[in-house]
């Protein structure tokens, strides 16, 4: 966990939308209230399985326009990840395109370790955010990733 709090990673792309301090209109048709977990990391160990494969686990965005965000990425130095956010809407966020990507993760024993900071984003809507992280070959994995909402 403290390792996620010491990496962010940056969005390379968004579309749609524009943000608001109340919260975004969800797939259900509800009001997504400001998380009361801002300022404390929703994170997860996402298990991926040997050979290609892909987990997600849920996290609640509060307004992107009133709260930059950062990624945190540990990921076993064997493994090579990608790392995506899919709002409830359909934007998808870039995250991470690989933990093998040089100069962009560090190492630090047998995990590469990846933190990016990203801006307020107001094209984009509060609500439940999916993260994914996917790997096309190699050994089982488990990659800790944390997201943390904060105002700068």
């Amino acid at each position: 966990m403290a390792v996620c709090g010491a990496l962010a990673v940056t969005v390379t792309s968004c579309t749609g939308g524009d943000g608001n301090s109340r919260g975004g209109q969800g797939p259900s048709g509800t009001i997504t209230r400001t998380s009361p977990d801002v300022q404390r990391p929703q994170a997860s160990a996402l298990v991926l399985a040997a050979g290609r494969s892909s987990a997600r686990y849920r996290i609640t965005a509060p307004s992107p326009a009133r709260y930059a965000f950062t990624v945190t990425v540990a990921a076993p130095a064997s493994a090579d990840v990608a790392v995506t956010i899919v709002t409830w809407y359909g934007a998808i966020l870039s995250i991470l395109d690989s933990t093998h990507e040089p100069g962009w993760c560090t190492r630090q024993g047998a995990q590469d370790i990846r933190l990016e900071r990203f801006p307020f984003l107001p094209a984009q809507l509060a609500g439940t955010w999916t993260v994914i992280a996917s790997k096309r070959l190699g050994p089982a994995a488990t990659v800790r990733i944390a997201v943390t909402f904060a105002k700068p």
